[in-house]
């Protein structure tokens, strides 16, 4: 099955490169210039996975997410933008009426794209079939050596506790952690904890001492979906 990826905003250039990004990677990708275009798209398509603009002529990324989410609660919106400060305190009053959705900001590379819709379609492909299956992805701010020391352990620690078509390992870079600079979380996934095998919990500990490192876990088994945010 081909997943579909719409992208609402309203500069054609940004649109352009990520509808190249993501047509390579063999998605089904949508375009809309602006907010109300964006929702009728989204009525007509039921995508994945939106990819959602704040500055934009019209109505603005935050009230299209509110209109976006009475359409649809569990849409997948990942907002990307270069204004995240400016419109932080909307953001927070938005995640407080229950409306969820994950940030990052403008530039992203190419690798940041396909990773963020992996991480994002993954769940879903997995759902889509019966077989059990763990997805961990880590967002991190930036790729240093003590990073790569906990990457190789951690796959260290999947690879003895799963067989390994049954784990997949994302790694998301962003410019900022959002999830752990604000109080409260309040970009964090909501969770359902499920226990994980004991190795893989012993390395996860150590994110207690990474603060630029969010790990986020999805535990698929057939429709049954579990999700831990670290």
């Amino acid at each position: 099955m081909i997943h579909t990826i719409l992208i609402i905003d309203d500069d054609p250039a940004v649109r352009g490169a990520f509808s190249l990004i993501l047509d390579d990677a063999g998605y089904e990708v949508h375009e809309a210039g602006g907010g109300l275009e964006g929702i009728e798209r989204v009525k007509e398509l039921r995508p994945d996975l939106i990819f959602l603009d704040l500055r934009m002529p019209g109505i603005d990324g935050v009230e299209t997410l509110r209109r976006l989410k009475a359409i649809d609660e569990n849409l997948n919106i990942y907002i990307v933008t270069a204004f995240a400060e400016e419109y932080m305190d909307q953001l927070k009053v938005a995640y407080g009426e229950g409306l969820h959705f994950q940030i990052a900001s403008k530039p992203l590379s190419s690798a940041q794209i396909r990773n963020i819709v992996s991480s994002t379609v993954e769940p879903i492909i997995a759902a889509e079939n019966p077989h059990h299956k763990l997805i961990l992805t880590l967002y991190i701010v930036s790729l240093n050596d003590e990073f790569k020391q906990f990457i190789e352990q951690l796959s260290t620690a999947l690879s003895t506790s799963y067989a390994r078509e049954d784990w997949k390992l994302n790694i998301v870079e962003v410019l900022y952690m959002p999830e752990k600079a604000l109080a409260n979380d309040v970009f964090a996934t909501p969770m359902l904890v499920r226990e994980l095998p004991e190795p893989v919990l012993h390395v996860l500990g150590n994110l207690s001492k990474m603060p630029s490192i969010l790990a986020a876990i999805t535990s698929q088994h057939g429709n049954e979906s579990d999700t831990i945010v670290m």
